[in-house]
């Protein structure tokens, strides 16, 4: 029975085995599952690492496209800024809060324009932005065989462009909305990231100018009432640095008493800087002369004669109120920057023109009116290629009413339909003999009258077909119905004929079927303008319209390369400005007028009662007959002074600053006509310390000297060989507010008393006529917060 039966311990041997066993697998798989877990925590973190790096490259995409588009929005701020500033002359410049909302009105309006121009896909679909624009603003790199960048629409949408003109408190959110902009990268393993958003494009805040009434005083040089002389040689130029106005010269000096600025025969002058130069005529260059205006300048005159000059170049933004003339021969003249030539008798003759009355009672005719660009120079080289904008508003005129032999017959001037010509080309509106009926154009004053047959104007054949105008007759080119020929008399006893254009488009296609879409006349034409353009390098270099910023001409515009002989006829591009250009125009002519009364650009600005005295004596500004000094100097009370003050019979007073002023020096010089009559010569002793001068007479920089500072001269300025003016505007500043002495009264006289509303200028007031560049001065913006997500979400 022992031997059968087993114990119970013997029984349980093979369990303790097994438990052994189920303990070592549960481990196992315990430790199996931590490692299980271990690793598929590792690969969820690869592969959100992956994931996230995936986003950040398609975000990284989207950042390209975003700074792509912060380039778009600080371009056309510029180009809207600019155009604002261009037609801030138009408006009425008053200080008013109305006129600052009107002016961000009208950049926000140009720049929503400018900048949907840019992104638009067609000019036929302005409402869709051009999606391989945005894409060319990526510059990611990466393998394209393994990965993919797709930058798209959502499905079923489009890549729509929206202007946002919000009114009254939604202003913020003003500009341009891009809707409907989709990113996907998808990476080697195909792990995708996708980005949907709009991008919405802000117009920027920005500060525009403010005006005053006060010119920069302490930034100008000169004031010459009776314009400036400069001599020198191309080794020895004058030179200015500083805003300057000179009046007309006095005709011992000028034949033409409309000159402002003479450059005598081989001297050079060099305007290097000068917010505004400004001339009340032209500025003449002589023969081997050089006139050179720098890029920062902004040089405003009647015009410019340039006669056998050795080089003109401008180089800053100039505007002229009536021609260009090229003379004489071997000319070089190059035009860069910006050119505005505004006159033209439309915007002259305006209602909102201040000096159209003055132009009626001077009896200016439509060619003192007009700025064109004339050539009538043998060997000549224009070249505008370098212009940036270009506006010739005038057209050329065969100025036959300053023919004296014209008396006779109240001849009016001729014009053209050509902005930019040669005046050779005036032969093409000579009147066919056949039309005529004459043996020629021009006849003697003989065979006119015979012509005339007793009659009181020739008569003309309406229907002769002109083999020079395709077999035309006049009917056909549109002249006036009932004076069709102009007779022009000339002083050698010659009557010319010319035809009469009353409608200028009409003038201006004249041209362009007469010589453009003419090979036989164009040859013969081009043959004969060689005679002006002579050698290879001469000629008139125009760039095609498409190629400037701007360009306006309001008629054609010649150009010629002496090369080869050819010239071309660009069309007119507004022969009949519409009204905003127009007003433009008008804006540039009462800014002239405004700057030869006080050297600041807004008419609504000149004080129409000055203060004289106690007794309620007051001046207009904006009488045609006060000049820039006359409005700028306080010359019976200097005068005064200068009596009371000064013992001898010198009439020159010299006042010496404290040595906390740094001793410098004022001169007030009676020294005019009804003073002393004696010119005032600044040596370079002189010139070390002396920083404003005031005088009623001339005045004479002498040789190579250095002036800093500011001269009013009532008179003529000369500037010798090397002479320079520069503006120094802190040190006059402090001679300018220097107590002099002091009455009995106790208060005190200053060199500022001697002007008009002196004690308005302050120390350092070189800004206080209001132009600032808020583009590039002072004021920053911040490009990168104009452009902006919306509807931003990651897939």
């Amino acid at each position: 029975m022992r031997n059968i039966t087993k114990t119970k311990r013997q029984q349980n041997q093979g369990f303790s085995l097994f438990t052994v066993l189920i303990a070592v697998s549960f481990v196992g798989i315990l430790g199996l599952l931590v490692l299980y877990i271990a690793l598929s925590n590792f690969n969820m973190k690869i592969t959100d690492l992956k994931g996230k790096d995936s986003f950040y490259t398609a975000e990284r995409a989207l950042e390209e496209i975003r700074t792509g588009l912060q380039e778009d929005v600080g371009n056309a701020m510029s180009k809207a800024y600019t155009q604002v500033l261009e037609s801030y002359n138009v408006e009425n410049r008053s200080q008013d809060s109305s006129m600052d909302r009107q002016r961000q009105s009208e950049f926000q309006d140009c720049f929503i324009t400018e900048l949907m121009r840019t992104l638009r896909v067609s000019k036929t679909e302005d409402n869709i932005y051009n999606m391989e624009r945005l894409r060319g603003y990526v510059d990611l790199k990466y393998d394209g065989s393994k990965e993919s960048l797709i930058i798209t629409n959502p499905a079923g949408s489009a890549p729509l462009m929206k202007a946002v003109k919000n009114v009254g408190k939604n202003t913020e959110n003003n500009g341009v909305l891009l809707k409907n902009l989709k990113v996907i990268y998808v990476d080697e393993k195909g792990r995708a990231a996708i980005i949907c958003t709009d991008i919405r494009l802000l117009v920027p805040e920005v500060q525009f100018p403010t005006p005053s009434t006060l010119p920069d005083l302490m930034n100008m040089i000169v004031v010459a009432d009776k314009g400036i002389v400069c001599e020198g040689t191309e080794s020895t130029p004058t030179s200015i640095n500083g805003s300057i106005y000179a009046g007309n010269l006095p005709s011992a000096l000028a034949a033409d008493s409309e000159t402002s600025i003479k450059v005598i025969p081989g001297a050079s002058l060099n305007v290097e800087s000068g917010d505004k130069v400004v001339c009340k005529g032209e500025i003449s260059v002589g023969l081997n002369s050089t006139f050179t205006s720098a890029e920062s300048v902004n040089l405003w005159a009647r015009g410019l004669n340039a006669d056998s000059v050795q080089n003109v170049s401008l180089s800053g933004s100039t505007y002229f109120a009536d021609d260009l003339t090229v003379t004489g021969k071997n000319n070089n003249v190059k035009i860069s920057g910006n050119y505005y030539g505004y006159g033209s008798y439309e915007s002259a003759t305006s209602d909102d023109c201040v000096a159209k009355d003055q132009y009626e009672k001077s009896g200016l005719t439509g060619a003192a009116l007009s700025s064109a660009i004339v050539i009538n120079g043998k060997n000549t080289t224009l070249d505008l290629s370098d212009t940036q904008k270009l506006m010739i508003a005038g057209r050329n005129y065969i100025a036959s009413s300053k023919v004296k032999a014209n008396n006779r017959s109240n001849t009016n001037d001729v014009a053209t339909g050509e902005s930019l010509t040669v005046k050779g080309t005036q032969l093409a509106y000579l009147v066919p003999k056949e039309v005529l009926g004459a043996s020629g154009n021009p006849l003697t004053y003989d065979a006119y009258l015979a012509l005339l047959n007793g009659a009181k104007d020739i008569s003309v054949n309406w229907d002769a077909a002109v083999e020079a105008w395709g077999s035309r007759t006049l009917r056909d080119i549109g002249v006036d119905s009932e004076k069709p020929v102009q007779t022009v008399f000339y002083n050698d006893g010659f009557v010319y004929f010319y035809l009469n254009f009353t409608d200028a488009q009409k003038s201006a296609d004249f041209m362009q079927m007469y010589y453009q879409n003419n090979p036989t006349v164009k040859a013969n034409m081009d043959k004969y303008l060689s005679f002006y353009f002579g050698g290879e390098d001469s000629g008139i270099t125009v760039k095609d319209a498409d190629s400037y910023l701007r360009y306006i001409t309001n008629g054609n515009a010649l150009s010629y390369s002496g090369a080869d002989a050819q010239g071309n006829m660009q069309q007119a591009t507004s022969v009949n400005p519409g009204e905003k250009i127009l007003q433009e125009q008008v804006g540039y002519q009462n800014s002239w007028y405004a700057l030869n009364r006080k050297m600041i650009t807004s008419y609504d600005l000149l004080n129409k009662a000055v203060k004289e005295d106690a007794e309620g004596k007051t001046h207009n500004e904006t009488d045609g007959d006060r000049s820039v000094y006359d409005n700028l100097v306080n010359e019976k009370k200097m005068i005064s002074y200068i009596k009371d003050t000064v013992k001898d019979d010198t009439g020159k007073y010299v006042f010496t600053a404290s040595d906390e002023d740094g001793g410098l020096q004022a001169i007030m010089y009676d020294n005019g006509e009804n003073g002393m009559n004696q010119t005032l010569k600044i040596s370079q002793s002189d010139a070390d310390k002396l920083r404003l001068v005031v005088c009623t007479g001339d005045v004479e920089i002498e040789s190579g000297v250095k002036f800093q500072g500011i001269i009013m001269a009532k008179g003529t300025i000369t500037l010798r060989a090397g002479a320079q003016l520069e503006s120094a505007p802190l040190e006059a500043a402090r001679v300018f507010q220097a107590q002099m002495s002091s009455y009995g009264d106790g208060t005190s006289i200053k060199p500022q008393d001697f002007f008009w509303e002196g004690d308005k200028y302050v120390l350092g007031n070189s800004s206080s006529s209001g132009k600032k560049d808020t583009l590039n001065g002072s004021d920053t913006y911040s490009i990168a917060d104009c452009v902006t997500y919306e509807n931003w979400k990651k897939e």
